[in-house]
């Protein structure tokens, strides 16, 4: 409601159609906004949005951190060697999985490469955003990797198995150490 809000009113006023571009601007630094009060009802807006607002992305942001945490705790109890992402990322690495295996290691008779903690549920649209995005660019660049989806996913989406992305809602008890 906002963004169509501050559309209508900078279109008001330059009498033109705003770019897509100045709009985020603005939104991400409402106090940009020439109008004070606008301005202010854009921040409030903001900080009140409970389903994309900055609380939001903190509270997203802290529960996959600690599913990332618990998985590196999983890896290392098992004394499976790893890379973790920011290790990689020193590396200069710019796309990467949460972890790289050193020695992969089978699940289910799938070799593993890789893996991915995903504290989400793996709906179809965001699963497949996920694929283009990331999960197949980490097989280019790593091989077969296991994406953990933490709060499920629909089991239709394990299609990938024969070509190398894997599926499962917890870490894997059935590990074989190559």
């Amino acid at each position: 409601m906002a963004r169509i809000v501050l559309e209508r009113f900078l279109q008001e006023q330059d009498g033109s159609v705003p770019s897509k571009t100045l709009i985020n601007s603005l939104l991400r630094d409402p106090s940009q906004i020439p109008d004070g009060v606008l301005a202010n009802q854009v921040y409030q807006c903001i900080v009140n949005d409970y389903c994309y607002g900055p609380l939001v992305d903190c509270i997203k942001h802290a529960i996959g951190y600690e599913h990332e945490v618990l998985l590196q705790e999983m890896l290392l109890e098992r004394n499976i060697s790893f890379l973790a992402e920011d290790l990689l990322r020193a590396k200069g690495y710019d796309k990467t999985p949460d972890f790289i295996l050193e020695v992969p290691i089978a699940v289910e008779g799938h070799i593993i490469h890789w893996i991915e903690s995903k504290a989400s549920f793996g709906d179809e649209g965001s699963h497949q955003a996920y694929l283009n995005d990331q999960f197949w660019s980490y097989w280019n660049r790593f091989g077969p990797g296991l994406v953990i989806y933490w709060y499920g996913f629909i089991e239709e989406l394990d299609c990938h198995r024969n070509r190398g992305i894997l599926l499962k809602d917890c870490f894997p008890t059935n590990i074989a150490l190559l």
